[in-house]
């Protein structure tokens, strides 16, 4: 198959979806070893229909309550951080407030994040 006609059938299946489905496949895609246009083909033939409960990206939630997707730089710089923060002060969240919180989550008493 040319690469025109791979262009023309991921175009036609694109048009399709959520704007947000596209950007999850454009990431994963780029961000993937890969730069061919079969590989790209491959993953959009094979995605899952994603659903709320299956869709997830690592990101933070604003003041607003807005998604903020992260790339993998901003991860790693936040973890670094935190890492740093936490080894001058020596203070951080104990695992048992973290586990609590976490296991409140999507019951009716959720409890608030610890910090």
């Amino acid at each position: 198959m040319t690469a025109s006609n791979i262009k023309q059938q991921i175009l036609e299946h694109i048009e399709t979806l959520p704007s947000e489905q596209v950007k999850i496949l454009l990431l994963t895609w780029l961000t993937s070893p890969s730069e061919d246009l079969e590989d790209f083909e491959q993953l959009l033939i094979n995605q899952p229909t994603q659903t709320t409960e299956t869709s997830f990206e690592y990101g933070e939630i604003d003041v607003a309550l807005n998604f903020q997707p992260l790339t993998e730089a901003q991860m790693v710089q936040q973890s670094q951080s935190a890492l740093e923060a936490y080894l001058r002060t020596g203070s951080g969240v104990a695992n048992n407030l973290v586990r609590e919180w976490a296991d409140s989550l999507g019951t009716d008493t959720e409890r608030p994040c610890p910090r």
